[in-house]
């Protein structure tokens, strides 16, 4: 499967974000793509996640998801193939988390053999925190929430934009468990400015006003 974007631009409110970006993501388990997207506060990183997951359009150029065979897949059937997280990312608050949970694996589905139970396990919760609501959890615990609903997705594209945000030490030792345990046979997008959060990706972008450029960081 590939993911092109084609000279994209977008336009906010008559100012232009960014224009002519080209890229193409091959996604394959057998040799998984792990990309980094740089570039400073302002540049565009998390516009362009959202781009990738077919969430807003490009004001011009396009984006295009073939298949293996080189069909094209319509954008309804995108959000069967790629996952995401990100600080903007809102959680349903009047859900409890073993609700959520069990919506979730309704609706996106999670990989075999994952339960409640392992689920909180990572996440470190308490038993008692199944039947609290989100509304209650801090921003360190949905963030936790947040990144093991993406990981352990059924989706062979994961899409993390400042993964790390709000999350304390141990939470940032979760996060490269959940990538070695449940990512790392997956294709990687991160859009980051901190090292830590894009250590494991061998393929570097900066987002600069009119293209990605490769990058050495």
């Amino acid at each position: 499967m590939n993911i092109s974007l084609r000279n994209c631009g977008k336009n906010f409110h008559r100012t232009w974000l960014f224009r002519g970006l080209s890229m193409n993501i091959v996604v394959d388990p057998l040799h998984p793509a792990r990309i980094a997207i740089l570039g400073p506060n302002g540049s565009g990183k998390s516009t362009l996640c959202l781009l990738l997951l077919g969430q807003i359009s490009p004001t011009e150029g396009e984006v295009v998801w073939q298949d293996i065979n080189g069909s094209i897949i319509d954008s309804s059937r995108w959000h069967n193939y790629i996952s995401m997280t990100s600080p903007a990312m809102e959680l349903p608050e009047e859900f409890s988390l073993e609700e959520w949970f069990v919506f979730h694996q309704t609706i996106k589905g999670f990989a075999k053999g994952v339960s409640l139970h392992q689920f909180m396990d990572l996440c470190e919760f308490s038993k008692e925190t199944a039947t609290k609501t989100l509304l209650t959890f801090s921003s360190g615990m949905k963030q936790r929430v947040k990144l093991c609903m993406a990981a352990l997705g059924v989706e062979p594209v994961v899409v993390l934009d400042e993964p790390l945000t709000n999350l304390d030490e141990s939470g940032i030792v979760l996060y490269h468990h959940l990538y070695s345990e449940f990512l790392s046979h997956k294709t990687v997008v991160v859009a980051s400015n901190r090292p830590d959060e894009y250590r494991f990706c061998n393929q570097f972008y900066t987002l600069g006003e009119s293209q990605l450029l490769p990058a050495n960081p």
